[in-house]
Order: structure tokens, then sequence, then C-alpha cells
């Protein structure tokens, strides 16, 4: 009877000590601190806000323009007419503003996903997780992630 006490005490060790072992290896980070400490992300921000802001006065200048040919009294079709033409003009920089914030996202989720490979291989961390999917255990990865972004340029 002590052997086989003995016995579940040694499994109950090794389970304990591969379980400490798994979560040794389990890191996570704050993806959204991430995202906007990123220094980059804020310059891709800026740029982007820069396009946003020339494009609503191109749409501003064009409502007043709509605004405009209503008060003058011109017709329904002469003002849907206007409207056509501030459409076709201003769709394709709308496209290329969404165009320009998926690439840019894109490239920083790159940037960002490399970096988190590179911490997490020298820590041996084997798998990372957004924070939000932890709720104990665990390495905090998010300050080492920032650094390691925020270095590179």
């Amino acid at each position: 009877m002590k052997k086989i006490k003995v016995l579940i005490g040694v499994i109950f060790l090794l389970v304990a000590f591969s379980v400490t072992s798994i979560a040794a290896t389990i890191g996570y980070i704050e993806v959204g601190k991430v995202f906007t400490e990123y220094k980059e992300t804020k310059k891709a921000q800026e740029k982007l806000d820069q396009r946003q802001k020339e494009f609503k006065a191109k749409l501003e200048e064009k409502q007043e323009e709509i605004d405009k040919a209503r008060r003058e009294g011109k017709s329904e079709t002469e003002v849907r007419d206007i409207i056509k033409d501030m459409e076709k003009e201003l769709d394709p920089e709308k496209e290329e503003l969404i165009k320009m914030n998926d690439e840019m996202t894109k490239k920083l989720q790159g940037e960002i996903v490399k970096a988190v490979e590179s911490v997490g291989k020298e820590l041996g961390i084997d798998v990372v997780l957004d924070k939000r999917f932890v709720i104990t255990g665990g390495v905090d990865l998010t300050d080492m992630v920032l650094t390691k972004l925020n270095k590179k340029k």
C-alpha cells in the first residue's frame, strides 16, 4: 500500500512539473497597447489623418456646391447630376483611403507579429496569446515587444 502511495505521489509531481513547464512557455501581449504605442502606428495614423482631412475638405466643398444649386432653385435633375459628378470624382479617393488604411494596418500587423515571434523565441516561449484570452499565468511580453519595435527605427 505504501508503494502505491509513493507511486501516486511521484506521478502527481511529474504531472505538476509538466504542467508548470507548459505554463512557462505561454506568453501574452496587450495587442491594443502594442498597436497604439508603436511609433510607426502613430506615423501611419498621422499620414492617414492628413489624407482624410484633405478628403473631408473636398467633400465639404462638393456639399456646398449641392447646397448652392438647391438655393439657386436648380431642378432635382441638375442637383442629381451634381451629386453623380461628386460621387464619380470622390469615390476613387475614398477607395484609395480605404486601401491605404488596409495596407498600413497589414504592414504594422506584420511588423508586430515578427517582433512577438522574436521576443518569444529569445525567451523560449512557444505560444503567445492576446491578454484578453488569458485568465491567469503566462508571461507578459507587451513591454518587451514594444521596446523591440520602437528600437528598430
